[in-house]
């Protein structure tokens, strides 16, 4: 090449946000579902930080430590931890090794993307079923200090898992296509 000439630039990947019809649809769904739990981890965020300073309020200024707080924030990190970890999959904020892959041809890439998400449905799959499983047994008991059921502390495994298969079959479409999806704080 002269000094004059330049490599051509890398094709630009289309995003998510960019796809019409159907699979435009499902992908804004998706991203609209994403945010969704985004907030609700959030929210979940600011309750436990209320909670945990209501108790040192109580405990230490007023001298009257209230119990169910300690529970409420166990039962609610819980649902933010599962909400957080089915986002992170979606935008691909987990671990990876992907170094080993920055060399290999983007055939193998994409097997090995494609292997990842699918081994993050299994995974879901088995939380999903296993957290459904627990919250049913639990359902009768009652939550010593906190009035609700030891049942609601295991919903969120079983909503997380649900999350985490869908948000995986999505990366998988995704990488399918070649789309790049776009986090959901963007």
């Amino acid at each position: 090449m002269t000094a004059n000439q330049q490599a051509p630039a890398p094709a630009r990947r289309l995003t998510t946000e960019e796809v019409g019809g159907y699979l435009g649809a499902y992908f804004r769904f998706q991203a609209r579902l994403s945010r969704i739990c985004l907030k609700v981890a959030v929210a979940g965020l600011i309750i436990i930080l209320a909670a945990v300073l209501y108790q040192i309020w109580g405990r230490y200024i007023m001298n009257n430590s209230p119990t169910w707080t300690e529970i409420l924030a166990l039962v609610v990190v819980l649902y933010v931890t599962c909400f957080a970890a089915a986002v992170g999959v979606r935008d691909g904020r987990h671990i990876g090794m992907e170094s080993f892959l920055l060399f290999a041809p983007p055939a193998v890439r994409l097997c090995a993307d494609i292997v990842v998400y699918l081994g993050m449905m299994i995974f879901g799959a088995f939380m999903s079923y296993g957290g459904t499983v627990l919250a049913m047994e639990m359902w009768e008991y009652v939550n010593p200090g906190l009035p609700i059921s030891q049942g609601w502390s295991y919903v969120p495994l079983g909503l997380g898992g649900l999350l985490i298969i869908d948000f995986a079959f999505e990366r998988i479409v995704a990488r399918i296509y070649n789309l790049e999806v776009i986090p959901s704080w963007h």
